[in-house]
């Protein structure tokens, strides 16, 4: 398992991180800060690569959080030089098109992840 991550905590750039097994991404992340806060069904929604999660839905959640079949988005006020509001996107490529197994997984996931994000990137 490796990483490839072009996130700078510190300049607060949009960017993502790659989870690699061999030469197979397992967990795609993207880390992105700005002046407004997102809407996080449209990013869900949305067909291209960066963001789109097939079927997501809306969480109870400390945060605003979507989550779908194969992966989640969560949107918290966040400080920093990047803007006031940091979104982390969660792709898991490997799920297939008609597997429904993993959304209390993603849910779990990002339950503890997002948080512990937040607490990283020394948000304020």
């Amino acid at each position: 398992m490796r990483e490839f991550t072009r996130v700078d905590r510190s300049e607060a750039i949009t960017a993502p991180c790659v989870l690699l097994a061999g030469h197979d991404p397992v967990l795609e992340f993207r880390f992105s800060w700005d002046d407004m806060a997102r809407d996080l069904m449209y990013l869900a929604a949305d067909t291209g690569s960066i963001s789109g999660i097939r079927e997501p839905r809306k969480i109870d959640f400390t945060y605003k959080t979507i989550v779908g079949a194969d992966g989640a988005v969560s949107i918290a006020p966040c400080k920093t030089n990047g803007g006031k509001y940091f979104t982390l996107t969660l792709q898991v490529p490997q799920i297939g098109l008609l597997d429904q197994t993993h959304r209390k997984d993603i849910e779990k996931f990002m339950r503890a992840y997002f948080p512990a994000t937040l607490k990283t990137l020394g948000c304020r």
